[in-house]
């Protein structure tokens, strides 16, 4: 064996064992949230919290969603629900339960101004009749345990953290999906070992569960400098912590629950917007990820067959990551078998990033809920 490639696995060896202890670390800080009997729990926040769910065309989940909402056990609770120019019934929907229940305010869009992504105007209008201490943004096909966000919102003081958010558990994907969930959920617990112990202000946030002091919201200009983020959920949770805010970050278990990707293709399909926007639209960057992680991923799948040393220990490096997937599941209800497919889970990642950046840079921008941004604008409006 020619003596670079023997030097090249052990080195990709040494990095996925390092990369394991750094995820190692990460699910160590990334707990449930605080159960009703602790005492931060037993005096429920007096504040205000505000919801926002900005919704297009979700008629056959909104209902359950809001309905949802509405059984929180938060004492002081609005919520308020944009209809983001739906031509389905999801504004009809709403209209009808905002009829029965007084806290339910509803939002209606007709036209999307220009310089506006759909979602982060809806955000933003619902923000701007918020009048909470606290703002929860979810999406609408996101349903919450009954008493989540009273927990929530009393993790965060007992934290002091002007940010949380939450990550959702997923009880229906295939296999395969199972595999690519654990895949990216792996690749972003360095993310959340950097914000939870506060090393370093780190970009991180989720659509489903984004909880943030209205104070400190208005302090960073909301989604006022959100206008054209594709990644809003994440931006936001940057912007928080320049803000000066602590973040927090835990995992949802029974508390939140989406239906983000039932299947590897399904991921790959989702992540089509998201994957170039969260590297900035860097073309030269998604090649330079495409080229590292598949020399990285193929290394370990190849090295045993070299039938030497370096290869056994490339190939122990890939899979060292296991026992965390196996607990990762297990945190999702799954049955835990899937785990051992999550290193090649990487390999649906990487599709999903060259899905993205292809796709993004053959049509010129991005093309999302049935409405198409240029790519020049999109680069024009990051938060860097």
């Amino acid at each position: 064996m020619p003596n670079e490639l023997h030097i090249l696995l052990w080195v990709v060896g040494s990095l996925w064992l390092a990369l394991t202890l750094i995820w190692t670390c990460g699910l160590w800080t990334l707990r449930p949230l605080p159960a009703s009997s602790n005492p931060a729990i037993d005096n429920p926040p007096a504040e205000r919290l505000s919801v926002i769910v900005p919704a297009r065309n979700e008629a056959a989940r909104i209902e359950t969603t809001l309905r949802r909402l509405l059984a929180q056990r938060y004492a002081d609770l609005e919520i308020i629900a944009i209809d983001d120019r739906s031509d389905d019934a999801t504004g009809e929907i709403m209209d009808r339960i905002a009829h029965e229940d007084p806290r339910l305010h509803v939002v209606h869009v007709r036209q999307l101004p220009d310089g506006w992504l759909g979602k982060c105007h809806a955000c933003h209008l619902g923000a701007a009749r918020a009048t909470g201490a606290w703002i929860l943004f979810t999406d609408a096909d996101v349903w919450l345990a009954e008493d989540a966000a009273l927990r929530a919102v009393a993790a965060a003081q007992r934290d002091g953290a002007g940010h949380l958010c939450m990550l959702p558990a997923m009880h229906r994907c295939t296999p395969a999906g199972r595999a690519a969930v654990l895949a990216a959920s792996l690749a972003g617990l360095r993310h959340v070992l950097m914000t939870n112990l506060a090393l370093r202000p780190t970009a991180i946030g989720v659509g489903a569960f984004n909880l943030v002091r209205a104070d400190v919201f208005r302090a960073f200009g909301g989604y006022e400098r959100l206008r054209m983020e594709v990644v809003d959920d994440v931006k936001l949770g940057l912007l928080a912590q320049r803000a000066g805010a602590r973040t927090r970050v835990y995992f949802g278990a029974q508390d939140a629950e989406c239906d983000w990707a039932d299947s590897a293709r399904g991921l790959v399909r989702i992540l089509e917007k998201n994957m170039f926007a969260i590297i900035g639209f860097r073309a030269w960057l998604a090649a330079l990820i495409l080229l590292a992680g598949a020399v990285a991923v193929g290394a370990g799948l190849v090295g045993p067959f070299t039938m030497t040393p370096a290869g056994w220990f490339a190939a122990a490096g890939l899979f060292s990551s296991v026992p965390l997937a196996w607990r990762i599941a297990r945190m999702h209800g799954w049955s835990g078998w899937e785990a051992l497919a999550a290193p090649l889970g990487f390999l649906t990642l990487l599709a999903a990033m060259a899905n993205s950046t292809l796709r993004t840079l053959r049509a010129g921008g991005v093309r999302w809920r049935d409405t198409f941004y240029p790519l020049r604008d999109l680069r024009r409006g990051l938060v860097r």
